[in-house]
């Protein structure tokens, strides 16, 4: 009898075993695969900024000054193409970029300007008139602030944010517009004594694609007011009395 009842104990533990081990590799077998789903690897700033020497960007640049209420535009291409990779003087890779403009197709390429990009491991430097930026980082947050001018003194709060909505569809406007997939917006933070929404309005905004680079940059200060001859100030809400505006859209790239 003492025989048969520790039989009967020994195969209910057994039993009671292979279920609870069977649970618990099911368990981590859940786990496992919650952690496959759950661990997201961020796509590298890079891929929203590639380059590489011997290629080049061509921008559609419309460019509008106002005076006095009336608006004089004027339209060119821009091509910033990637030139050399050289070492810096902290040792670091960089790119030099040259910029050049035409009024149309048909016309020669004249130099403008020279850019310095480089790719760090959470940031996109670029240094333009002897003053750095950083352009970008990483990884991409939504509403993520950073300060642009962080490496100088100039203009120290200028601050940089992205979009609250990340990695989402753009269409570029224009006679020939474009849908990018996968995008990122970035805008400049302005003071408000430089975008009150009454008399003053300004901003900067670059949407950066994924695998392709900066498809659109828009910048523009405004002023929609006017002051009379015995001083009074005139507001003009829907008409722009002083200022400048300029965007610039992707229209071509590839290798030189």
């Amino acid at each position: 009898m003492l025989f048969y009842r520790a039989m009967m104990l020994r195969f209910r533990y057994s039993l009671l075993s292979k279920t609870l081990g069977a649970a618990a590799l099911l368990g981590a077998g859940v786990l496992l695969e919650g952690c496959r789903h759950e661990s997201v690897v961020p796509t590298p700033v890079v891929d929203y900024y590639p380059i590489e020497e011997g290629t080049y960007r061509t921008y559609a640049v419309s460019d509008t000054l106002w005076s006095k209420g009336v608006a004089t535009p004027t339209n060119y291409q821009l091509r910033e193409a990637v030139t050399e990779q050289f070492t810096d003087a902290a040792g670091q890779p960089a790119y030099r970029v040259l910029r050049a403009r035409r009024v149309n197709s048909t016309d020669a390429w004249v130099d403008d300007s020279v850019l310095v990009v480089q790719h760090q491991a959470q940031a996109i430097l670029m240094t333009r008139d002897n003053v750095r930026t950083i352009e970008l980082i990483y990884p991409l947050r939504a509403s993520k602030t950073w300060k642009k001018y962080a490496f100088t003194t100039y203009r120290p709060d200028s601050v940089r944010a992205f979009d609250a909505t990340l990695e989402r569809p753009f269409t570029t406007p224009g006679a020939t517009p474009k849908t990018y997939a996968t995008t990122a917006i970035a805008r400049d933070q302005q003071p408000v004594e430089a975008n009150d929404g009454l008399l003053r309005r300004g901003g900067y905004l670059q949407v950066f694609a994924q695998g392709v680079g900066p498809v659109l940059r828009r910048r523009y200060a405004y002023e929609t007011f006017y002051t009379t001859s015995n001083g009074a100030s005139v507001i003009t809400p829907n008409v722009v009395q002083v200022g400048r505006s300029r965007l610039e859209v992707l229209i071509d790239s590839g290798k030189l």
